[in-house]
Parts: structure tokens; sequence; C-alpha cells
């Protein structure tokens, strides 16, 4: 049997975290790019969860062992805004992991309208 989480995100702009409706938000096997589940916000800037494959939890309880998460990357886009791209997102078997992710608004007068906002994440310490 399959041992799996769940990936979900709030998408949003501003300080006032107003919700993005209609964001794409495409999850990706963090090293192969096979997309793994693709979603659009709703209302309220938010995605309903995609089912990750994982490893098992108990791959936690010694040392030395691989990771017990899966590695996904994110990315996350909407017209008129900058795409942020998320890499190494973590989802631990049987729990819920939720990005939050504010978009920018694309500054037309710059040079390099179509940059990419990018976030690593770095690995538990397990």
């Amino acid at each position: 049997m399959s041992d799996f989480g769940y990936f979900t995100a709030r998408v949003y702009t501003s300080r006032g975290e107003i919700p993005i409706r209609d964001a794409s938000v495409v999850i990706e096997n963090y090293d192969s790019s096979t997309i793994l589940g693709a979603r659009v916000t709703d209302d309220n800037g938010k995605i309903t969860p995609i089912i990750i494959n994982t490893p098992p939890l108990a791959d936690s309880q010694s040392p030395g062992g691989d990771n017990p998460f899966a590695t996904v990357n994110v990315r996350i886009s909407h017209p008129g805004f900058y795409t942020r791209y998320i890499r190494n997102a973590q989802v631990f078997e049987g729990e819920t992991s939720l990005a939050e992710a504010e978009l920018i608004p694309i500054d037309y007068t710059l040079d390099y309208p179509f940059r990419t906002e990018e976030i690593t994440v770095t690995p538990q310490n397990l």
C-alpha cells in the first residue's frame, strides 16, 4: 500500500493578503519535473489538496536513512503577477503541507517584467 500526504496552497497579494482567484498551482516531482497535480485557486485563493506519494513515516525512526518526506517543486502563476517558484517543498506521510504564496504584481516599467520569484526550502534536520 502506498503512503501519502497532501499538498495545498493559499495564494494572495499585498500585505493585506488579498486572495487571488484563478491562479495556477502546479506541483512537480523535484527531480524529474513530472507533474504530480495541478489546481486553480478559488475565490479565497485556495486550492483543494493534491495527494502526494511519500516515503513511510517509519523512515524517520532511525538515523541515517532516506528522508521521511517527499520533495516537490511548486509553480504558482497568474497573469499580471510575477510567477512564484518554490523548490524542495516537503510533504510528510499523513500530513498536509501548505504553501502560503504572496504574488507580486508585475511592474511593466522595469526592464525585466517577467522575472520569477524563487524560494528554496532547506531540508528538515531529522
